[in-house]
């Protein structure tokens, strides 16, 4: 029995449903399946109970989880504690590029500057999470929103921040001809071209018109343009060809200015958190956790 195996059936016990923990694992439902056959097979013994479309643990798969449960956190801290602290620690930080930018200041100082190769992996949050609990990543840095996995894979969380949507524009661009002060109401900022994301930038998923946390059903904007790639998005904004409504943590106060728009009182906001596995943190993660919480 690999404790691989017993990683999915513990997944598989949280998330009550086959093609949930597939989906998250990364593998197929039929795998997941099979895995599952082949433990009770080797126990003899059935774990789970069909309920609807859901399965859910019986007494006996609640005696298994807690041997699993104990099993995989004891190998787990075997292989930290006698990681060779003498080779190069190989280090990859993973989630959306626009959190990646706005934390890795406060994160990069904190980071030894000795035997540590450093990689720093952009993907959506969704794709950062299973690397952190396959372990292809030590760190993910995602929203809030992302966190429904914790519990499941014994994952800890530590909040950095919070960032809220913002209108922004170039200093150059034409609405501060009309309004010198960014100052402006909802009927006039609506009469300027916007520049929206096709996804999310968080997640990679359409959400709703403009997938950037506008209410376009509220508030119909003129999209003139749309770019998924963040840096060409803000560059469009940088030419004065578009406003865009994003994260303020993403605002470079050198090339940008935020628009005021005084009643416009729906703003989107997200709180975003480091993800990081206790029972594999080596002594450089543990000593990160410790400088972010105090």
């Amino acid at each position: 029995m690999r404790f691989d195996d017993l990683q999915k059936i513990i997944h598989l016990a949280h998330s009550q449903n086959v093609h949930v923990s597939a989906s998250v694992l990364n593998i197929t439902v039929g795998a997941l399946s099979k895995t599952l056959k082949k433990i009770e097979y080797k126990l003899n013994t059935r774990l789970f109970d069909r309920v609807g479309r859901n399965i859910q643990l019986n007494a006996n798969g609640k005696k298994f989880l807690s041997y699993a449960l104990h099993l995989t956190h004891e190998y787990e801290q075997m292989c930290s504690e006698f990681t060779d602290k003498h080779n190069k620690c190989h280090v990859k930080i993973s989630g959306p590029s626009v959190l990646l930018d706005a934390c890795l200041e406060t994160i990069m100082p904190l980071l030894p500057n000795n035997n540590m190769e450093l990689t720093i992996d952009a993907l959506f949050e969704g794709d950062a999470m299973k690397h952190l609990i396959n372990g292809q990543s030590q760190i993910a840095i995602v929203t809030n929103e992302a966190l429904v996995d914790v519990d499941a894979f014994a994952l800890e969380s530590v909040l950095l921040g919070a960032t809220t949507g913002t209108v922004v524009a170039s200093h150059q661009h034409e609405i501060f001809k009309a309004f010198p002060d960014g100052i402006v109401r909802m009927e006039d900022l609506l009469n300027y071209a916007f520049v929206c994301p096709k996804t999310s930038p968080f997640c990679g998923i359409e959400r709703g018109i403009g997938s950037d946390g506008w209410l376009d059903h509220k508030y119909p904007r003129n999209i003139s343009c749309r770019s998924d790639d963040f840096n060409a998005l803000l560059s469009i904004v940088n030419h004065g060809k578009a406003l865009a409504y994003i994260p303020d943590i993403a605002i470079d106060v050198n090339k940008q200015s935020a628009i005021k728009v005084i009643d416009f009182r729906n703003q989107y906001q997200e709180q975003f958190s480091l993800v990081y596995k206790p029972s594999t943190a080596d002594g450089w993660l543990n000593h990160l956790m410790h400088k972010l919480k105090s």
